[in-house]
């Protein structure tokens, strides 16, 4: 029989929680909630604790869990830069945290972050063959005594093209 998971909280990953720091910072109201660390005892903040959470796959994950005094705040570190890496995490995807209803067992789980067009756009800029919406607005410039026109090719999807679908023309009317 399947045990019923309730969620604790979601957290939208920043690029210091993928990046090199390898580390995830616990917003305070979830970790004191969810994750207490003994009460006056300092040892257990400085050297954390070991937390054990299961994945959708349900392998078992194990991070060490502490509070950082110099930055005040509550960290996964131990074991985080591997499930980034393994799940292929980035800035703007949301971990997802859950337990048993009972709280004697932990679940992470991960979804990636709503793509709009915005996010659309500024990826193309990093991988050329990626397609990007935007207005069908012509550039004009002069150019050696000549009106141009950058004009983007007309697609058989209105609006979506690619970096390369660009093309000059003379345009008499500038």
């Amino acid at each position: 029989m399947e045990e019923i998971k309730e969620a604790m909280f979601e957290k939208p990953l920043t690029p210091s929680d993928v990046g090199k720091l390898n580390r995830l910072v616990i917003p305070k109201q979830h970790a004191e909630k969810y994750f207490p660390l003994a009460n006056n005892d300092s040892s257990a903040e400085e050297k954390g604790l070991l937390l054990n959470f299961e994945d959708e796959l349900g392998k078992p994950w194990r991070f060490r869990y502490s509070y950082w005094t110099s930055s005040q705040s509550y960290v996964l570190t131990k074991g985080w830069s591997r499930y980034v890496k393994e799940k292929k995490l980035d800035a703007g995807d949301v971990v997802l945290f859950e337990r048993t209803v009972a709280g004697d067992r932990f679940f992470i789980g991960w979804r990636r972050r709503r793509t709009s067009p915005d996010n659309i756009i500024s990826r193309a800029w990093t991988h050329d063959t990626s397609p990007y919406f935007f207005q069908r607005v012509p550039k004009r410039l002069r150019l050696f005594g000549v009106n141009l026109e950058c004009m983007p090719e007309q697609q058989t999807e209105p609006e979506m093209i690619h970096s390369s679908a660009c093309f000059m023309r003379e345009n008499p009317h500038l």
